[in-house]
């Protein structure tokens, strides 16, 4: 099961590598299906329930969340390339990451949202607490093109 998970994990970062190296957008459906191979390597991890997976994913973060989901949204955000080494949301690495992965329509939304969440996470010490506020107010800010896995 462990080797099961490092293969997910490697392939997740490949496809973000090769990705990022040719510039190029992804389709919703690459998306998705990049966003399903993060879930299925970090959701292990955690002790999280199906119902609860979904409600992330469909842009529902509780304000009292529990470390598990907090560590979860932090495992995704490290999958994506979108941390310091602190861990901490990179302002510069999601720019990147918006501009070199999603489709034209979600990048003007998704540059609004990062603008308007980039300093949530100096209101935390622990950086699970770090992520998952910064990601709850991405969440916030426009459900409508919210993508999470």
């Amino acid at each position: 099961m462990k080797t099961v998970r490092i293969v997910m994990l490697l392939v997740a970062v490949l496809l973000l590598e090769t990705l990022r190296r040719i510039d190029a957008a992804m389709t919703m459906k690459q998306i998705n299906e990049s966003m399903e191979t993060m879930r299925k390597a970090c959701a292990p991890k955690f002790d999280l329930t199906e119902a609860t997976l979904n409600e992330l994913k469909s842009g529902n973060f509780r304000p009292d969340a529990n470390k598990e989901m907090k560590c979860y949204a932090k495992c995704i955000a490290q999958m994506a390339g979108t941390l310091t080494k602190k861990g901490e949301i990179s302002f510069s690495k999601t720019s990147a990451q918006i501009e070199a992965l999603l489709p034209t329509e979600l990048k003007a939304p998704a540059k609004e949202a990062l603008k308007a969440c980039k300093d949530v996470h100096a209101e935390y010490k622990d950086s699970c607490d770090k992520v998952y506020y910064s990601v709850k107010c991405a969440a916030d800010f426009n459900r409508d093109v919210f993508i999470f896995p």
